[in-house]
C-alpha cells in the first residue's frame, strides 16, 4: 500500500521536471546585445558611453543694468501665467453668446447670499431692494405733509372730509407734533358707540367726525409716525399708536411689538415686559430668545445694584429643565463686567460673572458662544484687576479646541486683555500681525492684472477699540515708537474709512485713543538727558566745549544712539516736530520739512529728550484745536475734526507736561493755556474735574522728575493751595449733584468718572496734607486731617462691609482670599502723612502727634476688623437664608397663579 503511494509520487515528481525542461523555466534567458540600427552609417564606432550627445554649455550672461531691463517683469509673469490658467480653464467649454451669458449674470444675481460671518450683505437681486432708514429731515418733511392733512396750517376747526380739518382740544394745540397727528388719527378711528376711544391707551377728549376715506394715511408714514415715538422713548405712546393703527384696519406687523418691549425693557420695567409678552403668548405668537433676553435686561435695570433677581431666573430655569439661551446670560455677564451708564463693575461683580459663567457651562451650555467667549476674554483686561493668564487660555479653548475662528471682536478683546500689563503688551502685537495677515488674506485678489485703485475693507481690519487696546500696553511701558506707529495707522485707516463710507472708521479717530497716546508720552523715559544735549545759542562759541561734554557724558545715552551735534544744520533738525508728516500734511497750509536722510542719514527719527517730546505732544494737541475749530470741507481731509473734547483728554495732555517739563512753572503755564484754549472752544462746558486737580496736587508734592528743586518750591506751594481751596469749592458742588441721582449703581459710576472715587478722595487729601505739611505750618495741615476724619469716619470702614454675593449656584469660584476688597470709603494710614508727623516732631506739638496716631490707628483698626470679617465670612449665612426665601416666596407666588416677577409672565413656561 505504501510502496504504490511512494511511487506515483516519483512518477509525477518526473512530469513535472519534464515540463520544467521543456519550456526552460530552469534556465534565464540569454541576455543578446540589441542592434544599434538607429545609429547612422557615418557615426563614429569608436566613441565611447554616454550614446547621447551632451548639449554644448551655455553662454554666461553677466547681471548688469541692461541685462536686468531686458528680464519680464513680475506683472508680466503673472499675466502669462493667468492666461496660460485661464486658456487651460475654458479649454473644451462651448462657446456663449452674450445673451446666454448675461441670463447667466442675472442667475448669479438672484442666487447671491449673505455672509454669515460678519453679516454683511453679498449680492442681493432686484426684488431684494434695501430700504435704507430714514433720516432725521426726511422724517420731518413726512410729519409736517401729515400734519397739513390732518389739521392744516395753524389748526383750524373744519372737517377733515369735507373740505376742512379735524378738531382737538385746545390742551392739545401746544403739544409736540407727533402727538397731535395722534391725537387726530385716534379720532378719527374711534368707533361710533364706544364713546371717545376703543381702547384704553388712547386720549379722551376727541370727537368722531366722519368715517375713514381709504388711504388717508399711507403705510410709509404710520411707520415714520411710530418711528417717531420709539426714537423719543416713549414706549405707551408707541403702543397706543399701535392700538390706533388696529382701529384703522392696518396690519400690525410683529417687529413692532418688538420695539415696544425692548424700550419697557431698556427702562426696567418689568411689569410692562411681562404683561406684553403673555398678551403675545395668549394671541399665539411664539415667545422667541430674544423676548427672553428682553426679560432678562428688565430684571437688570430695574434693580442695577443688585443682579442677584435675574441671575435667579437663569437658576430657576436650569432646575425646570428649561434653561435660557445663552444671549440670555450674555446679557448678565455684560451688565456685571463691563462698565455702562447705570452700573460701575467692582471685583465682587467680575467674581459673581465668573461664577455664573462656570455654572452656565456645568448645567446649561457646556459650549459657550463666540459673544460668550469675547465677553470673557475683555472682563480680563480690566486695568484694576488685570488677569491676561486666563484669557490666554480661554483664548486657546476657543480657538484651538472649539475651532472658532476669530473675528475683530475676539482679536480686540484679547489684545486689550494682553495689554492690561507691562509684560504682555509685545505678545498683543503679535496677534495683530496675525488679525492683519488674515486681513491681507481676505482681500487678495490672485493674479489681478494691475491695481483696482481703491483700498477693501475685510471682517479682520482694525478698530478703534484694538489700537486702545493696545496703548493700554504702550502707556504701561513707555513704549513711544510703537505709539507714534499706531496714531499713523489709526489716522491713515480714518481716511480710508470715510473715503469708502466704511461703519468700523465713519467716526474717526476718538479721545480715548488720543488719550492713550499722550499717558505714552508722559510714561515715555529720555533716552537722553537734559544735560546732555546742548543749547542753540552755544553751538558756534562753545562748539569744542559741547564735544568734549557729549564724550564725557556717553554713558547717559543708550547703546546705538550717538549723538554728534556738530553743525547749525543738525541742531535745527531738533527743532522740526518730526510728527509734522502726521499732523501737518493733510492741511493745504502745511510747510514740507526738509528730509533729514539729505543732511544726516544717522539722525533719530524719534524723540530723544524731554524737549522732543513735549514738542510733538504739544504740536498734536493743537492740531486737535485746530480740526475742531476749523470748518468740514470735502475737499481737505481732517483726522482730528470729530473728537469729543473732554476733561479725560485734556488730563492726559496735561500730564506730559506735568512728567517732561523743565519746571513747575512750566507745567502750571501749560496748564492754564490748555483749559483756557479749551473753554474758548467748548464755551465753558468742559471744565478741570477730580483727576485735575488729583494729578496737579500730587505735582506740587514730588516736583519735576528729578525732585523738587528750590526754584520750584514757591509755586508749588502758591499754585498747590490754590488748587486745594478749588478743589474743595468743586467736589461739595459735584457731590451735591451726584447725591441727586436716585439709583446707586449710577451714583457710583458717575463718582468714578468725575474723579470722586474713593481711592481717588483719599489720594488728592493724602497729597493736601503732605503738601501744606512742608510748605505751611503744621496745624493747617492737622486741621485738614481733623476735616477728613470728620467726612469720612472710620466707623464706615465697617458700615459699608457687605458679604460677598450670595446666589443658588452650584460652583463657587469666589473666595475671599481671591477677590480683592471693594467699595471701602477712603482711609488715610501712617505711611501716607509721615512727612506731617516729622513736622509736628520738629514742632514739638505733643497733641498734634497723639492726635495724628490715634486716628491713623482707628483707620488701621477698622481695616483690619473689616479684614477678619471677610476671612471668617462674616454675612454669608445671613446672604444665603435671604437667597433661600426669595426662592420660596417665588414659588409660593407661582403656586398661587402668579407667574414671572412683579406680575410679569415666566418666560420658562410660554415657549
Amino acid at each position: 500500500m505504501s510502496g504504490s503511494h511512494l511511487a506515483r509520487k516519483v512518477i509525477r515528481l518526473r512530469s513535472i521536471r519534464s515540463r520544467r525542461f521543456l519550456h526552460n523555466y530552469d534556465h534565464p534567458p540569454t541576455p543578446t546585445i540589441p542592434y544599434l540600427s538607429h545609429l547612422s552609417p557615418n557615426s563614429d564606432p569608436t566613441r565611447t558611453f554616454p550614446l547621447y550627445q551632451p548639449p554644448p554649455p551655455r553662454e554666461y550672461i553677466p547681471l548688469t543694468k541692461e541685462t536686468l531691463a531686458q528680464l519680464p517683469s513680475d506683472e508680466s509673469l503673472n499675466r502669462q501665467l493667468k492666461n496660460r490658467l485661464t486658456q487651460k480653464a475654458i479649454e473644451g467649454l462651448p462657446d456663449l453668446t452674450e445673451e446666454d451669458l448675461k441670463d447667466f449674470y442675472a442667475d448669479l444675481v438672484k442666487t447671491g447670499v449673505q455672509d454669515g460671518m460678519d453679516g454683511r450683505l453679498g449680492i442681493e437681486g432686484p426684488e431684494q431692494q434695501l430700504k435704507l432708514p430714514l433720516d432725521r429731515r426726511e422724517r420731518e418733511d413726512v410729519l409736517n405733509t401729515l400734519e397739513e392733512r390732518l389739521l392744516g396750517f395753524g389748526g383750524s376747526s373744519q372737517s377733515a372730509i369735507e373740505g376742512g380739518l379735524v378738531k382737538v382740544d385746545g390742551e392739545l394745540r401746544n403739544a409736540p407734533k407727533h402727538y397731535k397727528i395722534f391725537a387726530a388719527l385716534a379720532q378719527l378711528g374711534s368707533p361710533e358707540d364706544s364713546g371717545p376711544s376703543g381702547t384704553s391707551k388712547s386720549p379722551a377728549g376727541v370727537q368722531r367726525a366722519v368715517d375713514i376715506p381709504l388711504g388717508l394715511v399711507s403705510r410709509r408714514e404710520w411707520n415714520v409716525l411710530f418711528e417717531e415715538f420709539v426714537q423719543r422713548g416713549d414706549a405707551r405712546g408707541a403702543e397706543a399708536l399701535v392700538d390706533v393703527m388696529t382701529l384703522h384696519g392696518v396690519p400690525i406687523d410683529e417687529s413692532k411689538i418688538d420695539r415696544i418691549i425692548q424700550l419697557h425693557a431698556a427702562a426696567g420695567r418689568v411689569d410692562e415686559v411681562g404683561r406684553l409678552t403673555a398678551e403675545m403668548v395668549n394671541s399665539g405668537l411664539a415667545i422667541s430668545d430674544s423676548h427672553k433676553d428682553l426679560f432678562i435686561l428688565s430684571l437688570l435695570r430695574h434693580t442695577p445694584s443688585h443682579p442677584q433677581n435675574a441671575i435667579s431666573q437663569l437658576t430657576s430655569a436650569e432646575q425646570a429643565g428649561q434653561p435660557y439661551p445663552q444671549s440670555s446670560y450674555q446679557v448678565v455677564l455684560q451688565h456685571l463686567t463691563q462698565p455702562s451708564r447705570i452700573f460701575q463693575p467692582n471685583s465682587h461683580t467680575r467674581a459673581l460673572a465668573w461664577d455664573l459663567f462656570a455654572n452656565m457651562r456645568l448645567s446649561a451650555h457646556p459650549t459657550p458662544t463666540r459673544e460668550l467667549y469675547t465677553t470673557m476674554i475683555r472682563t480680563c483686561g480690566d486695568s484694576a484687576q488685570p488677569e491676561p493668564e486666563r484669557a490666554r487660555d480661554l483664548w486657546i479653548e476657543m480657538t484651538e479646541n472649539e475651532k472658532i475662528q476669530p473675528t475683530r471682536e475676539e482679536y480686540s478683546a484679547i489684545i486689550r486683555a494682553l495689554g492690561s500689563t507691562k509684560k504682555d503688551y509685545l505678545e498683543a502685537f503679535d496677534l495683530l500681525r496675525q488679525m492683519l495677515a488674515k486681513h491681507h488674506d481676505a482681500i487678495y485678489t490672485p493674479f489681478a492684472s494691475e491695481e483696482e485703485g481703491l483700498p477693501k475693507f475685510s471682517q479682520y481690519v482694525p478698530i478703534l477699540e484694538t489700537f486702545t487696546g493696545l496703548l493700554e500696553g504702550t502707556k504701561r511701558a513707555g513704549d513711544l515708537n510703537r505709539a507714534r506707529w499706531i496714531l499713523t495707522e489709526t489716522v491713515k485707516l480714518a481716511r480710508t474709512g470715510k473715503m469708502l463710507n466704511s461703519s468700523e472708521w465713519k467716526d474717526g479717530i476718538d479721545a480715548d485713543l488720543l488719550s492713550g497716546v499722550f499717558m505714552t508720552y508722559a510714561s515715555w523715559k529720555p533716552l537722553v538727558r537734559r544735560g546732555a544735549v546742548k543749547v542753540k545759542e552755544d553751538v558756534n562759541m562753545k562748539e569744542e566745549h559741547a564735544i568734549e561734554q557729549d564724550e564725557n557724558n556717553g554713558s547717559d545715552v543708550e547703546a546705538g544712539q550717538p549723538l554728534e551735534k556738530n553743525t547749525q544744520q543738525e541742531e535745527e533738525w531738533l527743532d522740526v516736530n518730526v510728527m509734522e508728516e502726521l499732523v501737518e500734511s493733510s492741511r493745504p497750509r502745511s510747510e514740507a520739512i526738509e528730509d533729514p536722510s539729505s543732511s544726516r542719514p544717522d539722525l533719530p527719527l524719534t524723540p530723544q529728550s524731554s524737549a522732543d517730546a513735549l514738542r510733538e505732544a504739544t504740536a498734536l494737541f493743537r492740531r486737535i484745536l485746530d480740526d475742531i475749530a476749523s470748518p468740514s470741507s470735502p475737499d481737505v481731509y481732517l483726522p482730528f475734526k470729530d473728537v469729543k473734547l473732554g476733561a479725560k483728554l485734556i488730563n492726559s495732555y496735561i500730564s506730559v507736561h506735568m512728567v517732561h517739563s523743565p519746571s513747575l512753572a512750566a507745567t502750571k503755564n501749560a496748564y492754564d493755556e490748555a483749559w483756557k484754549a479749551v473753554s474758548e472752544f467748548t464755551k465753558g462746558s468742559v471744565k478741570p474735574n477730580g483727576w485735575s486737580y488729583l494729578q496737579i496736587l500730587e505735582k506740587c508734592n514730588h516736583g519735576t522728575r528729578g525732585g523738587m528743586v528750590d526754584s520750584d518750591r514757591s509755586v508749588a506751594s502758591e499754585w498747590g493751595k490754590a488748587v486745594w481751596e478749588e478743589y474743595l469749592v468743586w467736589s461739595d458742588k459735584a457731590q451735591r449733584e451726584i447725591d441727586s441721582i436716585p439709583e446707586q449703581s449710577m451714583r457710583e459710576r458717575r463718582r468714578w468718572l468725575v474723579g470722586l472715587g474713593d481711592r481717588q478722595i483719599e489720594r488728592t487729601w493724602k497729597s493736601s496734607i503732605r503738601l501744606f505739611a512742608m510748605y505751611d505750618t503744621p496745624s493747617r495741615s492737622l486741621s485738614i486731617l481733623d476735616k477728613f476724619h470728620a467726612l469720612y469716619p472710620p466707623e464706615d470702614i465697617i458700615k459699608t462691609y457687605r458679604p460677598l454675593p450670595e446666589t443658588n449656584l452650584k460652583i463657587k469660584l469666589i473666595t475671599p482670599n481671591s477677590t480683592p476688597e471693594a467699595n471701602v470709603p477712603p482711609y488715610l494710614l501712617f505711611d501716607d502723612i509721615k512727612i506731617l508727623h516729622e513736622k509736628l516732631i520738629k514742632a514739638d506739638d505733643v497733641r498734634g502727634i497723639g492726635k495724628l496716631m490715634f486716628l491713623t490707628k482707628r483707620y488701621e483698626g477698622m481695616l483690619y476688623k473689616r479684614r477678619k470679617w471677610r476671612l471668617r465670612g462674616i454675612g454669608q449665612v445671613r446672604e444665603r437664608n435671604r437667597g433661600k426665601f426669595a426662592e420660596r416666596e417665588r414659588r409660593r407666588l407661582e403656586k398661587g397663579g402668579v407667574r414671572g416677577i412683579a406680575g410679569g409672565v415666566n418666560i420658562d413656561e410660554v415657549d
